[in-house]
């Protein structure tokens, strides 16, 4: 499907004594352009806010659009957004936009807001959209009314609390898998879909889930550790295949409370990612004694049991890499960002969270392997990615778009998928990027949810 836009551009001159009420003035040229040089009256849509209104003309740039003091507050529309997007086609309306919502947990007081991970993001994404058109604001769960979100809009650097319309598309930056399985959020997602408004990442996978849907494709199925719920039987089978285990909870996140498990010969050796006993080792001397240990510290958590891969090390320490896929204008997957994440010395786990520091990945790969080994590597790995990335979203429910791939290398360059993460952090980025590719592969995907919420995440692969 072709996507072809016009851009308007906000002109605050107050020129015409008729434009008051709700009404509009745009060029002669403009309206000659669409085959409207005889309408009196359109609509015009803001997010999924619609208005009939009169239409005057202007004598200023033909993209310029002005709108009457009435219809800027009928719309919500915040007062230093500037231009818009259109889609061209055969228009009986005029569409402005993209409005985008992103919903998350916010930490406000006396109109102060903190958001530790999207700050930097956020003012990324409203340096793109002065350029591109359109407008995005945050909001929380308890935001949501009948005919308006009261979100937080990007102002000159600060948050400003608003009414504003609600959004053309939603996307889902929830941290807490309890906030996002909550029937809150579900009842939103709900009223989102009656109101024909998409909302990507639509949820957390587990990390059961994933190795479940991907072990079913032989491709894939090499690249994978194997992987079980935990249980007695499944550890113990473990323990009599493996010499390395990883016992992970199946919703854990940034590498918290993950057992790393050492066999040797009858002895079995553990040590915690985090928590007061972090780096300590335990030896029990029988199955039976760990498990019981185990059992006790997993207390009402579920958790995995996976095959350890002895990866390669940097400086004898723990490496992996974090690969960035997003979803283009056209529903197709691209890799946007690839790091190394290297672990303290202490630490089995290379996650930022628990201290990791960030590299490039090529310069890691071309240290490892040469020059053009590393090249083939590189695209090996990227290659895997998008393979995951397409497979997921043609099996899951839901819009996907973007997902962050943690994939390591053992002694023999084999590749390894560690993890899939559904909502990755935009802290790696932060660090190693001015300029974030990330955030403009998620305005192309912004803008076609937003103007064409019909197209089907399979419509690109057909």
């Amino acid at each position: 499907m072709t996507k072809k836009f016009l851009q308007l551009y906000r002109n605050e001159e107050d020129f015409h004594p008729e434009l008051d009420g709700l009404s509009i003035a745009l060029s002669p040229s403009f309206l000659h352009f669409l085959k409207w040089n005889n309408k009196n009256e359109i609509d015009i849509t803001l997010g999924n806010r619609s208005l009939t209104v009169k239409v005057f003309t202007h004598s200023f740039h033909k993209q310029d659009i002005i709108f009457s003091p009435e219809l800027a507050n009928e719309l919500r529309l915040p007062s230093d957004s500037k231009s818009f997007l259109i889609p061209y086609s055969e228009m009986t309306s005029l569409i402005l936009g993209p409005v985008i919502g992103i919903i998350t947990e916010i930490n406000s007081s006396k109109n102060e807001v903190s958001l530790p991970s999207l700050q930097s993001f956020c003012e990324e994404l409203k340096k793109e959209l002065i350029n591109i058109g359109g407008f995005f604001y945050i909001c929380g769960l308890q935001d949501f009314h009948d005919d308006y979100v009261n979100g937080f809009y990007l102002e000159d650097g600060t948050w400003k609390n608003l009414r504003l319309p609600y959004p053309q598309v939603m996307y889902n930056r929830l941290h807490s898998r309890h906030t996002d399985a909550s029937s809150i959020f579900q009842n939103i997602k709900s009223d989102l879909a009656a109101k024909n408004i998409p909302i990507f990442n639509s949820r957390f996978f587990s990390k059961l889930e994933i190795y479940d849907l991907l072990k079913e494709f032989p491709q894939i199925q090499a690249h994978l550790p194997v992987t079980a719920k935990l249980s007695k039987q499944s550890l113990f089978q473990m323990l009599d295949t493996y010499s390395t285990i990883y016992i992970k909870p199946i919703h854990g996140s940034l590498g918290r409370n993950i057992i790393h498990l050492q066999v040797n010969k009858n002895e079995y050796q553990t040590m915690l990612s985090t928590g007061k006993n972090k780096g300590k080792k335990r030896v029990f001397h029988s199955k039976e004694k760990l498990w019981e240990w185990i059992t006790s510290h997993a207390q009402k958590r579920s958790y995995i049991c996976q095959q350890g891969i002895d990866l390669l090390k940097w400086n004898d320490c723990t490496l992996d890499y974090r690969i960035l896929c997003h979803k283009n204008a056209d529903l197709l997957w691209n890799t946007t960002s690839i790091v190394g994440r290297i672990a303290p010395k202490e630490s089995f786990v290379a996650n930022l969270a628990q201290g990791a520091e960030m590299k490039s990945a090529k310069s890691l790969l071309e240290d490892l392997f040469g020059l053009e080994e590393a090249r083939k590597k590189l695209e090996s790995m990227k290659g895997i990615s998008l393979e995951v990335a397409h497979m997921l979203s043609n099996q899951t429910h839901g819009l996907l778009g973007e997902l962050g791939i943690d994939i390591g290398l053992d002694g023999e360059g084999n590749i390894w998928i560690i993890e899939v993460n559904s909502k990755p952090s935009k802290k790696i980025q932060d660090q190693l990027e001015k300029r974030k590719p990330s955030t403009k592969a998620l305005i192309e995907y912004f803008i076609t949810l937003a103007f064409f919420p019909e197209i089907k995440e399979h419509e690109a692969d057909e």
